[in-house]
């Protein structure tokens, strides 16, 4: 490529810069398509039938493309900005809702799908134990990993 220099006014600047951050959203999408397949989700979405040559040759195809788009944005003097979102404060994020999902499956939640049996709030009461047990783990290991991302008292709804 000979050397960048930029032929596009700023506003088709910035527009040639989101639509090339769209392009690499919509890879990460197919991305996350294949491990979803590949996930041992039990509420899955995706059949696995593409083979591991398939499933590599997908992968080969996207990263060009990605190459690709650098190599365009390069040619206008523009590049994508770094990561600003911690993943493990991200996942924090989404255990904080799991947590929430669960405690709303307590007995006084539910009575409001019609009355709870005794036998009922007995089952209810176990499994949202046993599920605040193991996300609230896994919460511990995540606050662990980057602790340093969260602001000082931020805690865990269940430990």
């Amino acid at each position: 490529m000979r050397d960048a220099h930029i032929t596009l006014n700023s506003s088709q600047r910035q527009r040639l810069l989101v639509t090339c951050k769209h392009i690499d959203k919509l890879l990460e999408d197919v991305d996350a398509t294949l491990n979803a397949a590949q996930s041992e989700s039990i509420f899955g979405n995706y059949v696995d039938n593409i083979i591991p040559e398939q499933r590599q040759t997908i992968k080969e195809h996207v990263a060009r493309i990605r190459r690709q788009l650098l190599t365009v944005l390069a040619g206008q003097l523009l590049e994508p900005e770094p990561p600003r979102i911690s993943a493990a404060h991200s996942i924090y994020v989404n255990l904080t809702f799991i947590e929430i999902a669960i405690t709303e499956l307590a007995p006084r939640y539910m009575r409001g799908y019609g009355p709870v049996s005794k036998e009922g709030i007995d089952d209810l009461g176990r499994i949202v134990a046993q599920l605040q047990s193991s996300v609230g783990e896994l919460t511990q290991y995540v606050l662990r990993l980057d602790s340093g991302d969260f602001s000082e008292g931020t805690q865990p709804l269940l430990s």
